[in-house]
């Protein structure tokens, strides 16, 4: 019983470092869609992030099975949905309420946790989920308004991360993350690519800050923090694991802090700190 408690501890440490990673991602994608188009964006990113992985899994794709190569494309759909969806979204939204909106991914895991699955997720990890929920809205302060065009769009990308967090626990076995993670990954490229080709019209400006952005969130933002949560994630549950991610907008908002000079309200401590107590609550599980 230690033994897997500490493995979940170690898990847990593990995700809260590739949420860490997420969160930088903020300000550089919004630096980098001033020089491209949101779509061809995303497919550029990708792309880079499963050529910097190939290297690693070459030999392991040769003997990839269809079994394999299918499960890769079911945790590359709910991905790349959920990224366009929530890049199109911000469009028509305003920042604080994509993060609000997105994050309700919390939310939606132990639902589908209990409808695809038939468990019922540990008290102690809803508890955890009532929590963050309320954190992220003190963060992320959301202004009213009603539901505009972006706001759906930013729903449906929490509907669609909340499979991608599913699909991570049901599909991963043991041995199999890297390739896994590949396959997952450049679907989302192919992907990206049709939709911007057939949605928008690609815009690209290759200046120093968009390749140097594209790089950082190519490598960290995508081949190394997908690898570490696929591989990390299985080893957990999807609804403590969906409670750590809401952890992105409170190290999005300290980065903000430190290096954008953003102001950080008492509303918004008391949401991080709400935040992170719902991930601690929901580490008291058997």
């Amino acid at each position: 019983m230690a033994e897997r408690f500490h493995s979940h501890i170690r898990a847990d440490l593990w995700l809260l470092f590739v949420t860490l990673i997420w969160g930088t991602s903020f300000p550089l994608v919004k630096t980098a869609l001033t020089d491209v188009s949101p779509l061809l964006f995303l497919a550029i990113r990708f792309a880079l992030g499963a050529v910097f992985i190939f290297p690693f899994v070459s030999r392991k794709i040769k003997g990839c099975t269809k079994s394999l190569f299918r499960r890769g494309i079911l945790l590359g759909l709910p991905m790349s949905l959920g990224m366009m969806l929530q890049t199109l979204g911000l469009q028509y939204t305003t920042a604080s309420k994509s993060a609000f909106l997105t994050g309700l991914c919390v939310v939606f895991v132990p639902i589908l946790v209990i409808a695809v699955e038939k468990r019922t997720p540990k008290k102690e990890s809803l508890a955890g989920v009532v929590l963050a929920v309320t954190g992220i809205y003190f963060l992320t302060n959301p202004d009213g308004g009603g539901m505009n065009k972006g706001d759906l769009l930013t729903l449906f990308c929490a509907v669609s991360f909340a499979f991608q967090i599913l699909f991570v626990e049901m599909l991963v076995r043991e041995n199999e993350s890297d390739v896994l993670t590949f396959i997952m990954v450049a679907s989302t490229a192919v992907l990206s690519g049709i939709a911007s080709f057939l949605f928008e019209t690609p815009r690209l400006h290759a200046t120093a800050t968009l390749l140097g952005a594209l790089g950082f969130l190519a490598v960290f933002c995508t081949a190394v923090a997908f690898r570490l949560q696929v591989y990390w994630q299985p080893r957990t549950t999807a609804t403590a694991a969906a409670v750590i991610y809401t952890m992105e907008s409170v190290f999005a908002a300290i980065l903000a802090y430190i290096f954008l000079n953003e102001r950080l309200s008492a509303s918004a401590s008391l949401g991080a700190g709400m935040i992170l107590s719902g991930m601690i609550f929901a580490e008291f599980r058997k």
